[in-house]
């Protein structure tokens, strides 16, 4: 029997992204059904953001996803591919 404050199921990106954040508040063990962590899901991820470019101008989602970015995107070259998708919708 193990004694811990926190346990997490599954090693994936964002399993292991939990337990590092609340591992200040305590010991965390994390639970994996795979022989190493990122064998699951996180193994297929295509890297992809799905920022809401490529929805209608008018949808919710899409405001809220270009929103959330924006502050994101700082880098000229990524100012520049932003704002060249947003003016081909």
């Amino acid at each position: 029997m193990y004694d811990v404050d926190i346990t997490i199921v599954g090693s994936g990106v964002i399993g292991l992204s939990i337990a590092m954040q609340v591992s200040r508040y305590g010991e965390v063990f994390v639970l994996e059904q795979e022989e190493s962590p990122g064998r699951g899901i996180s193994s297929r991820n295509s890297e992809v953001i799905h920022a809401g470019i490529y929805f209608p101008p008018a949808f919710l989602k899409t405001r809220l996803c270009v929103d959330g970015l924006l502050p994101k995107c700082q880098t000229p070259r990524n100012a520049k591919e932003r704002n060249a998708s947003l003016r081909s919708e």
